[in-house]
């Protein structure tokens, strides 16, 4: 994967980090609020406005510690898993003080289910409710719900069966979600690797060429290295589109690009930089190395005509050299190749 796909897909995850923040902190400061306005109301008990006062407080500073302070790197891909939990044990506490299984502030205990939806993960959402139901389970056992009479066996059916259908739903949606971010993302590759392939070759293009130059020269020089440039350019191919047409020539493109790569090593890039010019990045190679590279195509490459050859020129980076100059010398070292070969007193193997 090229470092311009690699920016792309950063870039997308962290838009999409930013909108589960984004929500997240929403969905925090509501449920702080929401609580707040009940504890206020003058209706409300005193017993249920102490624990809606304890259960906003709580939200409040978890909520501050969570965004404020806790690294944003930590626990990967379960952070959102791990502030769903805790919402999900504050919204227990809160229901313990505010009536238990009676309580009707039950509709926040589902809230963080919600909030699961964006992770993406089925699985985390099953084990959320899963510690939501234990939390059910230990609310049957809070005084304020009245013992084990049959209404408390009656609300903790209808409340599990609640939490239960929540779950599922949340749980569905959130495979969806993941599904639907999978998608997105193999989208963004394809796409990625289609704007920078050649489409006839399925080498890189000329956007493949300017974005992986610089990188490559920049690693080779740190490390000390040479890099070579090898401007490669197919004699005659007019002529094969003119005596067979360009289907013809099509076949000869691709054919020279399946032999560029069954020569080159997986650290090199060929690309097809247009027309019947190609160009091969060499990490790590001297002018040595890639003139043997070169005899090495030339001597295993079955180019489909006998009159069809290619013309090659030469680069190789020293201390200071820019991807534009290797590129400009490499150029200008073909067409002096081409040159002594229209030359009819020149003459020269292959």
């Amino acid at each position: 994967m090229n470092r311009g796909l690699r920016a792309e897909e950063a870039a997308a995850e962290r838009t999409h980090r930013l909108w589960i923040r984004r929500a997240s902190v929403a969905v925090v400061l509501g449920q702080g609020l929401a609580l707040l306005v009940g504890a206020v109301l003058p209706r409300t008990s005193p017993t249920d406005r102490a624990g809606l006062l304890l259960g906003a407080g709580l939200v409040t500073l978890t909520g501050v510690l969570w965004f404020l302070v806790v690294p944003r790197a930590l626990f990967g891909a379960w952070r959102v898993f791990v502030a769903s939990t805790i919402a999900q044990v504050v919204m227990l506490v809160t229901l313990g003080t505010t009536g238990g299984l009676r309580s009707s502030y039950f509709p926040y205990y589902l809230l963080p289910l919600l909030v699961m939806i964006m992770a993406g993960s089925r699985d985390q959402t099953f084990t959320l409710g899963a510690v939501a139901g234990a939390g059910l389970v230990g609310l049957g056992f809070v005084p304020e719900s009245g013992g084990a009479d049959d209404i408390v066996h009656d609300l903790f059916a209808v409340r599990f069966l609640q939490l239960i259908t929540f779950t599922l739903a949340a749980a569905a949606a959130s495979q969806a979600m993941g599904t639907i971010g999978t998608a997105l993302a193999a989208q963004t590759r394809a796409l990625g690797d289609q704007a920078r392939s050649d489409p006839l070759t399925g080498l890189g293009n000329r956007k493949a060429l300017l974005e992986e130059f610089p990188r490559l020269l920049a690693a080779t020089a740190r490390r000390g290295a040479p890099l070579s440039v090898v401007a490669l350019d197919i004699d005659g191919l007019k002529a094969v589109n003119d005596r067979s047409g360009h289907a013809a020539g099509d076949r000869l493109l691709s054919q020279f690009a399946d032999r560029l790569r069954h020569c080159l090593r997986g650290q090199d890039l060929a690309v097809r930089a247009g027309g019947d010019e190609f160009i091969l990045l060499l990490p790590d190679t001297d002018a040595a190395g890639a003139r043997r590279l070169v005899d090495r195509i030339r001597g295993s490459a079955s180019l489909g005509a006998p009159d069809v050859r290619f013309s090659e020129g030469i680069a190789t980076s020293s201390p200071g050299s820019t991807a534009d100059w290797l590129l400009a010398v490499a150029d200008d070292a073909l067409y002096a190749h081409k040159a002594r070969r229209d030359d009819p007193h020149h003459t020269e193997a292959g």
